[in-house]
């Protein structure tokens, strides 16, 4: 791969005159006219332009068709219900339920995500009834701008206030809440991005006029505030107010609007990653991507290399440091340690806004320097995770597509949830022909990075048709049309690294020559290979010729089975048939999220072989993707039952069912010794339950009631994790627990749980009787449920029928929540 240096090469000179049009940022063929300043040194590779691209057949055609249908099955009065209502209008229908309605939420939002949404799909099919329904939207917009009067636009209950308090400096910022309202620039951010894409995908000039007058109240609330004070309102998540200012920056080059901008540069964490540290573990997901894909936007339109340094090193750690197989990340929205999965898998991971912007993120940086890497990602993102979030039959998304074991899906009901999800989701779909190919302007070379059913016009002429069997199946053939009776130019051809040597491209029936995989390996270059069985690196294949009308290019792209474990553990591992993750179908869905210790859990198998995953795995003949292992499907907790064969599909299939991505792949030694260790324990459980004396659940009523629970403050809040109940917090806790004289010494077993896979930081004290015994301490290698245990000397308990146990928090510190508090007898 290049070296990051390179990366920055650019000039930071801006070209006023520099054209882009829709073959740079995405501006639409309507708005051609709008010139960019940007340089054809930073863009190197524009993205041929959805209106130019039509997809033609596969899963991708499949979700695109589906969600039009439901775009146009959506009510833009119900959108704008609050909207006219928070101006003094009379709206003309019953507001939308869910996150979009009245109330602390996100009200609002969806309009601009439907905005957004049916101004992309009118480019991405050129059905003039999504261009009419942005016309409507837009109207409607500028009715309630106007009957505001000052610019403002929104339907958030009390934004007005919030705001006006925000401009005096009167700021209260917490991740999610500023002022008492739910992200408001976040919310904001949906309509103002609405806005500019009706007026680049459609040439709704209107849609520029009220975007513009919008920017210009934010501009006056934040007039007053200082660096110090911006900081603080940007603790509380924005969205990508930085991007759609750039990009407003560049629609109407008023330099205002640049400036409004950088106003909302996070730099308590972008400032970070230009210095190339990675700050993500405990950080949320989402609130942080957009704010660099602004910098992406910022560094095409004005060259400063610090925004790409961000937002490449970000790309860089999200991509190929805390992603799971299916291209997704997070667990329950957040970021954890780099290349530390392992405990990580299961829960509630990969939340589906992620995935979106990160493909927004991808497609901008491949423009700035081709690497066949970006688009390695974008193809594993788009069909593992992006089609599984959407079942197009069923017309549901879902927040989070969970890629653990013996798992399913949250699906969200698209006409009352309207969460963020489901906002990006109606936009999500549009954009499966973004990024399929790209063309330089400069000298006509054409890059092909995925392989879907799909057409493209160049601005050569040149037309492209490329048929394909693609994911299921392993040919792809393109046929060109030249306008004139020749055009030379190099057409570069994603070579996947997961083809391996079996790959072949023909030009017209003649076999091109590509040079072995192990030729590009690091030995090959005059280095040292040290025998890593990584996936090799995916290449571009160069084709320059003299291209004609008629000529054919055929690829072959056959896929094998493999394992990607976790970086951590390699005993943890999802299976993979090429770039497509194989998740084993479990059975149907079940009710509900179907929590593990429901009583209708499903039992994810242990993988137990001692050969090599293409011994085990093998098609079932049914269709293609369809595989199944042999029998060797175990359980720990019956280890002696005959093994099973375990079913396997492309997690995209996976619609309406319960699933496994990532499996527990044993040696039948490894399997031995962790049966061995189930047992081991058991038994210690069965011993401590034995040997104990007394046991409180924090939080169960009966349990605190029996045990005589207090509290300063009293009122603390209960939490729960499935069954389990826990009490944490500032201040202290206690309960009374009774003795056994004749115990001697014993010991106290705290049960804490580590959420989202991330250590809990807290600083407390265990105190029995008024003697402290231990201070909490995190595990930092513990995922899930884990115990302490703290030593109570005989001398504590001596002549007494009870002792009372309190968790006390330090000063101006917190209490972790503690799931357990078990006194037994012995020492630990």
């Amino acid at each position: 791969m290049t070296k990051r240096r390179d990366f920055l090469k650019a000039s930071a000179a801006t070209a006023a005159g520099a054209m882009v049009g829709s073959r740079g940022s995405g501006l639409p063929v309507a708005n051609a006219e709008t010139a960019t300043p940007t340089t054809a040194d930073r863009l190197r590779a524009h993205r041929v332009p959805l209106d130019k691209v039509r997809l033609t057949g596969g899963p991708l055609k499949q979700a695109q068709d589906s969600a039009a249908a439901y775009l146009l099955s959506l009510d833009p009065d119900r959108m704008m219900a609050l909207y006219r209502t928070r101006a003094g209008l009379t709206p003309k229908a019953q507001p939308y339920a869910g996150w979009d309605g009245p109330g602390r939420n996100l009200t609002g939002h969806i309009a601009g995500h439907h905005l957004s949404a049916v101004s992309l799909m009118y480019v991405a099919t050129g059905d003039a009834r999504f261009r009419q329904r942005a016309d409507y939207l837009v109207r409607e917009l500028d009715t309630v701008q106007r009957k505001n009067g000052d610019g403002y636009l929104s339907a958030l209950e009390g934004g007005r206030e919030a705001f006006a308090a925000l401009s005096r400096g009167e700021i209260k910022s917490a991740a999610f809440d500023l002022n008492g309202l739910w992200s408001p620039w976040y919310t904001l951010h949906k309509t103002f991005a609405g806005l500019r894409d009706a007026y680049r995908y459609t040439g709704n000039k209107t849609a520029l006029g009220v975007e513009t007058k919008f920017a210009g109240w934010a501009d006056r609330v934040l007039a007053p505030l200082d660096q110090a004070q911006l900081a603080r309102m940007l603790n509380t998540e924005h969205g990508g107010m930085n991007e759609v200012l750039a990009d407003l920056y560049v629609d109407t080059r008023d330099q205002r609007w640049l400036t409004l901008s950088r106003k909302f540069e996070h730099h308590a964490f972008t400032d970070a990653l230009k210095r190339h540290q990675d700050n993500l573990p405990g950080k949320h997901g989402n609130c942080q991507i957009p704010k660099l894909i602004g910098s992406a936007a910022r560094y095409e339109y004005v060259g400063d290399g610090s925004d790409l340094v961000a937002a490449s090193f970000f790309w860089d750690r999200v991509a190929q440091h805390h992603s799971y197989a299916t291209g997704g990340h997070g667990l329950a929205e957040y970021f954890g340690y780099p290349d530390e999965l392992s405990h990580r898998v299961d829960g509630r991971t990969c939340e589906s806004c992620n995935v979106y912007n990160m493909l927004k993120l991808t497609r901008r940086l491949f423009s700035f320097r081709p690497d066949p890497l970006y688009a390695d990602f974008h193809e594993r993102a788009l069909f593992n995770h992006a089609l599984a979030s959407f079942d197009p039959a069923g017309v549901r998304m879902s927040y989070m597509v969970p890629v653990g074991r013996a798992v399913q899906q949250e699906y969200q009901d698209m006409q009352k949830d309207f969460t963020c999800c489901v906002g990006t989701g109606m936009e999500n779909h549009a954009l499966h022909g973004d990024g399929i190919y790209y063309e330089s302007p400069a000298d006509g070379t054409v890059w092909v990075n995925l392989f879907a059913p799909s057409t493209a016009e160049l601005r050569s002429g040149v037309h492209l048709a490329m048929e394909s069997t693609f994911p299921d199946g392993d040919k792809a053939k393109l046929t060109m049309s030249v306008p004139r009776p020749s055009r030379t130019f190099a057409l570069m051809v994603r070579r996947p690294g997961w083809a391996g040597d079996a790959f072949a491209i023909s030009v017209n029936g003649q076999a091109v020559t590509v040079p072995t995989l192990a030729s590009e390996r690091v030995g090959g270059a005059g280095g040292r290979d040290l025998g890593f069985d990584d996936p090799a690196p995916s290449s571009y294949v160069e084709l320059r010729r003299e291209w004609k009308t008629g000529d054919v290019v055929e690829i072959a792209l056959p896929k094998t089975v493999r394992l990607e474990p976790t970086p951590d553990d390699r005993t943890i591992s999802a299976i993979m048939w090429g770039p497509l993750v194989l998740a084993a179908d479990l059975g149907p869905r079940r009710d509900g999220r179907g929590a593990p210790n429901g009583t209708n859990a499903v039992v994810a198998p242990v993988l137990v072989a001692d050969q090599p995953v293409t011994a085990w795995v093998s098609p079932s003949g049914a269709r293609a993707g369809d595989f199944h292992t042999a029998a060797i499907g175990h359980t720990i907790a019956q280890p002696n039952t005959a093994p099973t064969e375990v079913s396997l599909t492309p997690f995209y299939r996976t619609h309406g069912r319960t699933y496994s991505v990532y499996f527990d792949t044993l040696s039948q030694a490894q399997f031995d010794a962790r049966v061995a260790s189930h047992v081991a324990e058991a038994d210690q459980q069965h011993a401590i339950e034995a040997a104990t004396i007394a046991y409180v659940q924090p939080g169960d009523t009966a349990a605190e009631s029996k045990y005589n629970y207090r509290s300063d403050p009293a009122e603390r809040p209960a939490a729960r994790i499935g069954r389990n109940t826990s009490r944490g917090g500032t201040g202290w806790f206690s309960f009374d627990l009774p003795t056994d004289a004749a115990a001697g010494d014993a010991t106290l077993i705290l049960t804490y749980f580590n959420d989202l896979g991330l250590p809990v930081l807290a600083n407390f004290n265990i105190i029995v009787d008024g003697t402290t015994v231990g201070r909490y301490m995190p595990d930092h290698s513990a995922g899930g449920f884990w115990s302490a245990s703290y030593a109570v000397p005989a001398s504590l308990m001596a002549g007494k029928k009870s002792v009372t146990v309190t968790a006390q928090a330090a000063p101006g510190a917190r209490i972790a929540p503690i799931f357990g508090i078990r006194l037994v007898r012995g020492k630990s």
